[in-house]
């Protein structure tokens, strides 16, 4: 906890600190990845009833900018200690796509003006190849790390497509603008309800779609079901996709085994987010 207490005030030292109770001495990688910088939270965007997007404007930046799947720590004074993708990364602000699930995601979407801490980033970021094509998939959430990859890959011409499920076109919003405008690509959007676009999942439409793209890397970023699915599809086509994981972080760090994914002993944190079906589908389908 050294590095903690150096670059934090005793409120946020103490705050955090039960976090990190227990653990190793750190590596000089980990105290980098792990030291507070200060935030603004310089717009909260509500994009639906559902989901929400925040960009935070860095006032000391990244050593290291983050990378495709990779995510931060937020820290929100008196508050939470929370993981979140992130969703686009330009000009030293920050943009997470979100939704409210508990104290610390309600209070970062009434953050707009305030300063947080922010630590990262952390896990391994997706390598992008120019060898092959990309299909994306996400559901809900899982959105958020399919932003950033998507808006890379169309600047390298390497995106072929990309689904998004949600329950219902209220949920949907101005979420499919906002993915335009940062991406400048449009995804076909799939609702439970049947309210708008394709009428089921985001794995409905999977299944029909990619059996097309034989040649295709696919991504998919979403719950633990969605990521079944489609891993059982693509590997009886004799494919491995990528799958982006969530789960739950405490650290951020690799030491404090929150994240382990069963009898895999991968940490999301450390080994992940983003992991090959096979490497992770006993886990999924435990």
């Amino acid at each position: 906890m050294g590095f903690l207490a150096g670059t934090l005030s005793t409120e946020a030292y103490e705050e955090i600190a039960y976090k990190f109770h227990r653990l190793p001495r750190f590596s000089i990688e980990v105290v980098r990845s792990g030291t507070l910088k200060h935030a603004r939270v310089v717009r909260v965007r509500k994009l639906s009833r559902r989901y929400l997007v925040a960009d935070l404007k860095l006032i000391e930046d990244f050593d290291v900018p983050p990378g495709p799947a990779q995510f931060i720590m937020i820290w929100i004074p008196g508050v939470d200690y929370i993981p979140m993708s992130v969703a686009n990364y330009e000009d030293s602000t920050i943009s997470i796509f979100f939704s409210i699930r508990g104290e610390g995601t309600r209070a970062l979407a009434e953050s707009e003006g305030k300063i947080l801490g922010v630590a990262g980033p952390f896990g391994k970021a997706l390598p992008v190849s120019s060898r092959y094509e990309y299909v994306l998939v996400a559901g809900g959430t899982g959105l958020a790390p399919i932003i950033r990859l998507a808006k890379e890959l169309n600047e390298l011409g390497l995106l072929k497509g990309v689904i998004w499920g949600t329950r219902t076109a209220e949920d949907a919003g101005d979420v499919p603008s906002y993915f335009k405008e940062v991406t400048g690509y449009s995804f076909s959007l799939c609702t439970e309800d049947c309210s708008m676009g394709f009428c089921g999942r985001a794995t409905d439409l999977a299944s029909l779609v990619i059996p097309r793209f034989k040649e295709c890397e696919v991504i998919v970023a979403g719950p633990n079901d969605m990521l079944a699915a489609v891993a059982n599809l693509e590997l009886v086509l004799g494919r491995d996709p990528i799958l982006i994981m969530e789960s739950m972080v405490e650290c951020g760090l690799g030491l404090c085994g929150s994240c382990v994914l069963g009898r895999t002993g991968l940490t999301l944190c450390k080994d992940g987010p983003a992991f090959r079906a096979s490497q992770v589908l006993d886990y999924l389908v435990k």
